[in-house]
Parts: C-alpha cells; sequence; structure tokens
C-alpha cells in the first residue's frame, strides 16, 4: 500500500496539531467557552488578511461566501464587472447572473492576469457599475491578479471592490485595509490548513453600510444579521464546530511562524517548483505566477496520465486541469503545510513519474534545479 501525500491547491495538507483539535469533545456554541474560541479565531484572521474589520465566519464552502458576498452587496439589476481569467473566476460571473445582475465581464487568456487597462476601460465605459467582482490569485491556472490597481480603479468609479481571496490568503501579499479592499473572501481549506467546510469574509465600513440596506432577499446568508450577532461573537446559526476549533489551532501555528517567513516560505516553494519543471523543459502556464499552485502544460494531451501514475506509483496526489484545460495541465499545490523537504520529494516522484511514461528521457534535473532554489544560488 502506498502512503499518500496530498499536493493538490486545495484541499491542502492539514498539520496534526490541527487534526487532534478536530478530535477534542464537541462543545455547545452558545457558551462563553466558544464566544472565547471564535474572537480568537478572528482576530488570527484579522492579523492574517491585515484588517481591523470584521471577519465574518460562515459554515460554508468559499463558494457560500462568495454568493454572501453578491447577494448582500448588490440589488436586483445592479451592473456589475466581473473580471475572468479561469475556471474559478467564472464563478463570480455565474453567481451574479444567478441573482439577475447585469454583468460586465472583462475576461483574459487563460493563463493571463486581466489587464488592468482593460478594466479601467470597461469602467469608464459603464459609470454605472456598483461592485467589481475580482480574483486575487486564480486556482485553475496559477496566476496571480493586480488587485490593489484594481480596487484603486473601482474606488475611482464610486464602486466596491469584491475579492476572492480563497486561494490567496495566506499565501500572497495582502493588504486588505491599506488596499481598501472592501470585502475579502477566504476558505478554510487553502491557506489556513483545516478541512473543507468553513468560509469567511473581512468586510468594510463601506460594505457593511451596503449589507444594512441591501435589497435582495436572503436567510442563511443575511450577512446583517451575521454582523448583529458578531458583536457578541456569536454566529446567526449552528457553526462548524470542530472546524472552528481546528483553524483556531492553524492560526496559532500560523502567527508563532510570522506572516513574513509564511509569506517567504510559499515564495521559495513556488519558485522552486517553476524552477524544478522548467529544467525539466516544461512549460508553466502562468505568465504572472501566484505561490499557491504551479500549473504545468503537458504536451499532447497526457495531463491525465500523469496525475493518475503519480498517486497510483507514489503517492502523490495533485490536480489536473479544469474545463477547457483538462487533459493539458496538472497543478501542483504548494499552499500552506509545505516545507522545502515535502516538495523536493514531490519532485523527485513527478521527475519519476514523467520519465515513466517516457515524456522525459533522463532523471535529476528538476530536483536538482529545485535544490539550487533552496539553497540560494
Amino acid at each position: 500500500m502506498t502512503k499518500r501525500r496530498l499536493f493538490s491547491p486545495g484541499p491542502t495538507e492539514v498539520p496534526w496539531q490541527v487534526s487532534r483539535q478536530l478530535a477534542q469533545p464537541l462543545i455547545h456554541h452558545r457558551t462563553d467557552e466558544f464566544r472565547q474560541i471564535h474572537r480568537e479565531l478572528v482576530e488570527g484572521l484579522q492579523w492574517l488578511m491585515r484588517t481591523e474589520n470584521p471577519v465574518l465566519v460562515l459554515t460554508s464552502s468559499g463558494t457560500g461566501a462568495m454568493e454572501a458576498a453578491a447577494v448582500n452587496l448588490t440589488g436586483p439589476g445592479d451592473k456589475v464587472l466581473v473580471t475572468v481569467l479561469g475556471k474559478f473566476s467564472q464563478r463570480w460571473k455565474e453567481i451574479a447572473e444567478a441573482y439577475g445582475l447585469d454583468v460586465i465581464t472583462v475576461e483574459a487568456t487563460w493563463g493571463d492576469p486581466v489587464p488592468v487597462e482593460k478594466v479601467r476601460e470597461a469602467l469608464e465605459t459603464n459609470p454605472d457599475v456598483s461592485a467589481v467582482f475580482t480574483t486575487h490569485a486564480e486556482t485553475s491556472t496559477g496566476v496571480l491578479q493586480d488587485v490593489k490597481a484594481m480596487a484603486e480603479l473601482a474606488h475611482n468609479h464610486g464602486a466596491l471592490i469584491i475579492v476572492d481571496g480563497i486561494t490567496s490568503v495566506g499565501c500572497e501579499e495582502l493588504e486588505t485595509d491599506e488596499w481598501g479592499l472592501d470585502v475579502v473572501v477566504g476558505g478554510a481549506q487553502k491557506g489556513v490548513m483545516t478541512p473543507p467546510g468553513l468560509s469567511y469574509l473581512a468586510v468594510s465600513p463601506a460594505a457593511r453600510e451596503r449589507i444594512e440596506h441591501r435589497e435582495h432577499p436572503v436567510y442563511y446568508f443575511d450577512l446583517a444579521r451575521a454582523l448583529k450577532s458578531y458583536k457578541n461573537w456569536d454566529t446567526p446559526w449552528s457553526p462548524g464546530i470542530p472546524l472552528i476549533i481546528g483553524m483556531r489551532e492553524a492560526l496559532v501555528m500560523m502567527r508563532a511562524e510570522g506572516r513574513e517567513n509564511i509569506l517567504r516560505r510559499h515564495a521559495r516553494n513556488s519558485q522552486a517548483t517553476r524552477a524544478g519543471v522548467t529544467a525539466l523543459g516544461l512549460r508553466v502556464l502562468a505568465s504572472v505566477p501566484a505561490r499557491c499552485t504551479t500549473a504545468v502544460v503537458i504536451e499532447n494531451n497526457r495531463a491525465e496520465s500523469v496525475k493518475k501514475y503519480l498517486v497510483k506509483k507514489h503517492g502523490f496526489q495533485i490536480a489536473g486541469g479544469q474545463a477547457r484545460l483538462k487533459g493539458k495541465i496538472v497543478r501542483i499545490g504548494h499552499l500552506g503545510y509545505y516545507y522545502e523537504a515535502d516538495m523536493v520529494a514531490l519532485m523527485a516522484a513527478f521527475e519519476s513519474t514523467l520519465f515513466d511514461l517516457e515524456i522525459i528521457d533522463s532523471l535529476g534535473p528538476g530536483v536538482e534545479a529545485m535544490l539550487e532554489v533552496y539553497r540560494g544560488k
């Protein structure tokens, strides 16, 4: 039996310290004990996201928090702008259309960020846009977007900026308050190293004002109700108690490591991975790579074969491409609880897989290039 190791861009590896907390006896959520845990979790998220604003924790996947943002910050028929650069950023468009919004889409080739100039032109053509929905790190392509510049554009046109930070929180430079981001959405199963099932939103004063005067009907995802409960460190509905306890522990670990050290580690892991796959003669898809995942182009539509062989022979689970990229890329995750030794082991298995499948004809250059990055060469 092969030992399984998870290297997808989400869900990501869960530290044993977090798993241990998930197994603790269940407590009741309408108690001071839970309220203190909830408070510590929120304070940890505020530290990580660089915000002094409320961070609302929802028992849902990240998509639930995206829907909550859309339904609470817009009204029926509102015109909104959505940037699309891959499978997951397209979700903003699908959510907005589901609520009958007038959607202006600014798209990029999958593998590239949306040009800021195209966003500027779209806003100038559509001055009545009330909100810009964008994605910081596109998980399906491994591309990073300049959300700081987009926030400036949105505010110059009187619009809110709502950011999908599900893959970027805890991985990329993210200055929620300094950059003027009105809403940043996050998810448990990414950089904060917790199993899926929790999401969270940082909400600015301007966003809270819009929430208080929302026009769409909403019940479970009513953020005005969540903000009211938040004042007493409560939640409006029964929360995912074990997940909240586990995420609090993950944030304790992250604070002990230090934010700058976390960002530096992710930068090194992503740089080393790109160096390794490039040394193997493969191409990285992203023109502006994010630190969360490396999307690697596999010629002749053999990506699924690589992914399946890698997990069957070596036990390393990576992700494949989605939608128009299915069969064309594999995605190596290095988001969350991954260190140098983890990435070197993954690269050795990846090289071996490519060699066995006769995609490359020699072993060693990928691991060697990766080690050179880690050694600072």
